[in-house]
């Protein structure tokens, strides 16, 4: 029977023996075991201690905590003691007990002020004074933890806090300086935070272009940090400073879902949105922000800034109810609801509700009398009162000083408003005086506006020749086109009273050939003719009296007009004719007549290249007569003006009614076959293949069919439906298409077996278009085709023979091509070992700046300049290789990554050489690179004694990378890495 001795002795080492294997459960329950039943052994004190130690591995910080300060009161000078003591207060700082942590590490500082385990009190004590807001403590505490122990293992926290504290001071430079240096620390453990917190304070110093960029790196390299929400929300806020909102918008809708955020980001998201004009996306945006938290703290700001994507949307109706909302919220801030009501003011102006503007705006006169947004409220309501032609009280309200506050022109615009206010008085005199300020303005709407007034206020107090500057000045400011076309008429007007009738005579003539009709134009012709009359020119008074006569006896000559009117059609009068047409279609004629009149009006319009006035007549044609014949031709003809104007939508509407309404229209094929076309400028692929598909079925005979199906061949080919982009390509190759036709057609079937990596079957193709079309468009892109399949197939001979031929037929036509030829004869040379060759052709490329492969030139001067051993200029060229925009990630730079460190390897600077073999396996995702790498770098680890991490590399690579050729030979050597291992910890 075993004795007590025994049993103690027995529990103690099997206590021992989990503790020795880091077993930390089993140790933990088996030293509470052995306290418990052999409390008077005499190796009590270590197993509390060692009890401590286990249960902080096991996260238990606080009852790792009470066991230390059991062994310290116990044995306050055991040989445990200091480690005790430290164990302690670092326990108690990890289980969050900082004010019992703070003491103790208080206490171990100033009991052992040298002990190296002062690296980590340091930090801890710094972390405790930052979370009291001692910031003075806590800078001193880092700052001692940085001099002291500058290669601690707790350097970076030190560093971390420091510029924590001076972030929280608003020193931000130095706290930049530090959170950089963090953030590019290889394999630092706060790299992410502080890439965080170098944004934050990149932002604060109002360096938004290094913030974004921070941000993006933190988002692109630990993509499930915990706080992304931030990041993206201050990302987001950088690039709105930057004037980048479409960039800014995406940030935020991706922060928002972050439930903690998800209301916040919403609001931005909006802000965002408005801030590209995307009114309708930025109300819809904030509308379900304000739905997710209606009571939330931003739901004033939501609600204002979706009626504002309302009312610039024009959903007046929608921006009403968000405004309303503002202003019923009992939480709405004063400043919300100054500008809800001056949105409710906007709305009511652009809806014509008068009874709406005048509340509202005195609401906003009652409670915001001092608002800046005052003289603006005021203008809107003069607005509102000179369009119901109450001037009087318009007058009255641009008298009131706040009409003068506001923006910079502010002044201007109210004097404007009251000028026009004074015309309506018939006060001229005093309505011009008040022009001036927006006569002088540098706003051109304004100054524009002023200018109209002047001249009408002239004109009405009979003051023609001083109106004509005016208008001249006008016209010269690019008015819409109505407004130009009454201004030449007022100006005809001035020039003919004051006795200038050649220039009115000019000016109507211009107005006739634009079309001006409307009751304006009647009166301005009547003026006209007063004013001829009276300077004795009777023969021109006379032909705009009858002219005035014809316009209102619509009749009796209406066919004699349609006969002259083709009569000078067929003379190619276009002009003339025009006019005549115009004529009859004034008269009201009968339907066919009509259709037939504005038909072929628009025809000659189109001949007389004045677009606008021929789809005018098409419009007419389509509006008012759609049963008549004529209906198809003018829908086809309006929408090939819509097209050329890229007006797609428009063109579309025309183009599918044409179809829909006119099965059996001559020209339907060609109708389809512009409606694909449409639909594909309108971005609608998938709706355009499907029309040009009907075209191929419907009309086999159809002159379009071909093109329509070389069309549907290129879009098979881009979507990479390679077996019916070869279907449809050689039915095409194979038709009695032109020559253009079938030599694309030709061509992309070389494109599509090169899409599918056939590289015989593209250098055939390719070579079928060189041979039936030799002075072809395409001819020296199919040379290339052609050489580029026989370099892909692996036939380095015939790739070399083709590239340089097509370098000598480049003769500087074509650089981009020259300079890949170049780059193809260099990496078959390369591949056939003539180094040399391949140098002298690769550095050729230094002289085509911009080419995109030139990374591939550097990556084969690296090789030809590893091979003559001059590693340093290698390593040079990989290196432009992997910092290159076209090559950085991809697997030439991969590649370039592991030929530096084959150049340390072949120099036995093994150091380096693992350095930048890690390097490769971390930053590519590659698995024969970053398999050769983990190889490599034990190798590297082996030449330096270190069997450790040797075994470490090897046994990384059998588990991430077995299926690799690398995979056996590191099997292979992990047995003796980790023998050797074991011999050297033994040791």
């Amino acid at each position: 029977m075993p004795c007590p001795a025994d049993e103690a002795d027995d529990q103690y080492a099997v206590a021992a023996g989990h503790y020795a294997q880091q077993r930390w459960k089993f140790a933990a329950e088996e030293f509470e075991t052995f306290l418990e039943k052999h409390p008077q052994d005499p190796r009590v004190a270590e197993s509390i201690f060692f009890l401590g130690e286990a249960l902080v591995q096991l996260g238990r910080h606080a009852d790792g905590q009470t066991r230390f300060q059991e062994y310290l009161r116990r044995w306050p000078t055991g040989s445990h003691a200091r480690l005790a003591l430290f164990r302690a207060a670092e326990a108690a700082y990890l289980a969050g007990k900082t004010a019992e942590a703070k003491p103790l590490l208080r206490q171990f500082m100033e009991k052992y002020p040298n002990d190296e385990l002062n690296a980590y009190a340091l930090p801890y004590l710094g972390e405790v004074a930052l979370a009291e807001n001692d910031d003075a403590a806590a800078e001193r505490y880092f700052r001692r933890g940085l001099d002291q122990f500058p290669d601690g293992r707790l350097q970076d926290e030190c560093r971390f806090g420091l510029a924590r504290v001076l972030e929280q001071r608003n020193q931000n430079a130095e706290a930049e300086r530090l959170y950089l240096a963090l953030a590019t620390k290889p394999n630092s453990r706060l790299a992410d935070d502080a890439q965080f917190r170098l944004g934050a304070v990149q932002y604060a110093l109002g360096k938004y272009a290094e913030a974004a960029k921070s941000f993006a790196a933190l988002e692109s390299k630990w993509g499930d940090h915990p706080k992304i929400g931030p990041v993206r929300m201050g990302h987001g806020w950088a690039l709105l400073r930057l004037d980048r909102p479409k960039e800014a918008a995406a940030k935020f809708e991706q922060a928002s879902a972050d439930p903690r955020l998800a209301i916040e980001a919403r609001y931005w998201q909006g802000i965002a949105e408005k801030a590209q004009k995307d009114w309708s996306a930025a109300a819809k945006t904030l509308l379900a922000a304000a739905a997710a938290d209606p009571n939330g703290p931003l739901v004033t700001a939501i609600r204002f800034h979706a009626g504002d994507a309302f009312l610039h949307a024009g959903d007046y109706p929608s921006a009403r109810r968000q405004f309303e909302a503002v202003l019923q919220a009992t939480s709405s801030e004063e400043e919300w609801v100054a500008n809800s009501l001056y949105g409710l003011c906007q709305a009511a102006l652009r809806e014509r509700d008068f009874e709406a503007i005048d509340r509202r705006s005195a609401e906003f006169a009652r409670r915001f009398p001092k608002h800046p947004l005052a003289g603006e409220v005021r203008r809107l309501l003069a607005r509102s009162l000179i369009e119901r032609k109450e001037y009087q009280r318009a007058a009255d309200v641009l008298g009131d000083p706040s009409a003068l506050t506001g923006r910079g022109d502010a002044a201007a615009e109210s004097q404007y408003l009251l000028a026009l206010a004074y015309e309506g008085l018939k006060r001229y005199d005093e309505a011009l005086t008040a022009l001036k300020p927006a006569l002088e303005s540098a706003d051109a709407s304004l100054k524009r506006d002023a200018l109209a007034t002047q001249a009408s206020v002239l004109m009405a107090v009979k003051r023609f020749a001083e109106a004509v500057g005016p208008l001249e000045a006008f016209l010269a400011a690019s008015p819409s086109p109505e407004a130009a076309l009454k201004a030449r008429a007022s100006l005809a007007v001035c020039h003919a009273r004051a006795r200038q009738l050649n220039k009115a005579k000019s000016l109507y003539d211009e107005l006739l050939k634009q079309r001006a009709e409307g009751e304006w134009m009647a009166a301005t012709t009547e003026q006209l003719a007063e004013a001829a009359y009276e300077a004795g020119d009777t023969k021109w008074s006379e032909d705009l009296f009858g002219r005035l006569a014809k316009d209102e006896a619509a009749g009796k000559q209406l066919r004699g007009l349609a006969g002259l009117g083709w009569s000078q059609f067929k003379a190619g009068r276009l002009d003339e004719a025009a006019a005549t047409f115009g004529q009859v279609l004034a008269r009201n004629p009968p339907p066919q007549l009509a259709a037939e009149t504005a038909l072929v009006r628009g025809q000659i319009f189109e001949r007389l290249q004045k677009s606008d006035d021929a789809l005018a007549m098409y419009e007419l044609v389509i509006g008012h007569h759609p049963t008549d014949k004529e209906m198809p031709h003018a829908l086809l003809a309006a929408a090939r003006l819509r097209h050329r104007q890229k007006k797609y939508e428009q063109a579309a509407a025309f183009l599918e009614r044409l179809i829909r309404e006119f099965p059996k229209f001559p020209e339907l094929d060609a109708a389809i076959y512009d409606w694909a076309w449409v639909l594909a400028d309108q971005g609608k692929t998938e709706e355009s293949s499907k029309a040009f598909e009907r075209l191929r079925r419907e009309f086999p005979q159809s002159s379009f069919r071909l093109d329509a199906t070389f069309r549907l061949a290129q879009r098979a080919f881009a979507e990479k439906q390679y077996s019916r982009a070869r279907e449809l390509a050689s039915e095409v190759a194979r038709g009695n298409a032109g020559p253009e036709v079938r030599e694309n057609a030709m061509f992309l079937l070389g494109q599509i077996a090169a899409g599918e990596g056939k590289w015989q079957e593209a250098f055939e193709a390719f070579i079928a278009v060189v041979k039936q079309f030799p002075s072809g468009t395409l001819r020296l892109l199919a040379e290339y085709g052609a050489a580029e399949a026989a370099f892909r197939r692996g036939d380095g001979e015939a790739a070399l023979a083709r590239f340089q031929k097509l370098a000598a037929d480049l003769n500087n036509r074509d650089k981009t091509l020259a300079a890949v030829a170049l780059l193809r004869q260099a990496q078959v040379l390369a591949q056939q070992e003539n180094w040399d060759e391949a140098f002298r052709l690769a550095s050729q490329l230094d002289s085509f700046p911009g080419f995109e492969e030139q990374y591939e030139a550097d990556y084969i001067l690296g090789r030809c300049l590893a091979r003559r051993a001059e590693f340093e200029k290698a390593r040079e060229r990989y290196r432009r290789v992997i910092a290159s925009p076209g090559g950085r990630k991809t697997l030439t730079a991969a590649n370039a990554q592991l030929m530096i460190a084959e150049t340390y390897f072949h120099q036995k600077n093994y150091e380096s050489a693992v350095r930048e073999y890690l390097k490769a396996e971390i930053l590519y995702a590659f698995p024969a690179v970053q398999a050769a790498a983990l190889l490599q770098a034990g190798k590297c680890h082996e030449a330096l004694g270190e069997w450790k991490q040797a075994a470490e590399c090897y046994a990384r690579l059998i588990d991430r990378y077995r299926d690799t050729v690398f995979a056996k030979e590191a099997a292979e050597r992990i047995a003796v890495a980790k023998q050797k291992a074991e011999a050297t910890a033994r040791q």
